[in-house]
């Protein structure tokens, strides 16, 4: 890890959440962000389970990843279904390692050029909620991926209860944060729609104006679904 600490990260991420309401997937975004710089990866994702018992992706850096990541719920296999089930850090490295630990998933993850992928629990209170997934293109066989994933994951569970943390109500902090989730997907969808776009490329423009603004993640797909009810989406 370079110079750059996990307190740092932690503050930068806040940042958008200091004024007006708080955002926790501007606040989410901006950390994976920073972790994929710091590490360094290429990709991160978090996964979090509903008070439904559902496993559902909360963040990510890419649309890409995403998908890995639904792509594990759904062949009910990965290093975030690992992690989750066994509340311990998980990681492999190399093509051979990730398709023998993973047949069917490993196959994704390789087809989408990661070569590491590396896992951390997210845990309140003795309860394991969620993991952060780590992805590199490079084999990683030193295992510095691994001992830098805890803290990160630690931080996003700071986040996600940032706002219910004096109650410690992880349930209300979770729906909550799904909820915002779910603004940006509806808003790459309105981008998608409008502009001619495939998802990932209106998940990358979602980025863009967001950056262009200065806004957080969340206040983008906000005001964009704004603009796309008043019909001054374009």
């Amino acid at each position: 890890m370079n110079t750059t600490t996990v307190s740092d990260l932690l503050a930068g991420a806040t940042a958008s959440m200091v004024s007006g309401a708080p955002d926790v997937t501007g606040a989410l975004a901006a950390l994976l962000k920073g972790v994929v710089d710091v590490v360094p990866a290429d990709a991160a994702a978090v996964l979090v389970e509903t008070e439904a018992g559902t496993l559902e992706l909360l963040a990510a850096t890419s649309h890409r990843v995403a998908d890995l990541e639904m792509y594990q719920v759904q062949a009910d296999e990965g290093p975030c279904i690992d992690s989750i089930r066994t509340s311990a850090a998980v990681a492999e490295s190399g093509t051979e390692a990730i398709l023998g630990r993973w047949p069917a998933t490993g196959r994704a993850i390789v087809a989408s050029g990661y070569a590491t992928v590396a896992t951390a629990p997210l845990h309140w209170h003795g309860r394991c909620f969620g993991a952060l997934n780590l992805f590199r293109a490079e084999a990683d066989l030193d295992g510095a991926t691994t001992m830098d994933c805890q803290p990160f994951a630690d931080a996003a569970t700071m986040l996600i209860l940032s706002t219910h943390l004096a109650d410690r109500d992880l349930t209300v902090s979770l729906r909550e944060a799904l909820e915002g989730r779910a603004v940006v997907e509806r808003a790459k969808g309105a981008l998608a729609q409008t502009r001619s776009l495939d998802m990932p490329e209106a998940f990358d423009a979602l980025i863009r104006i967001a950056a262009q603004e200065r806004l957080s993640l969340g206040d983008a797909a906000r005001r964009l679904m704004e603009q796309a009810r008043s019909g001054t989406l374009r």
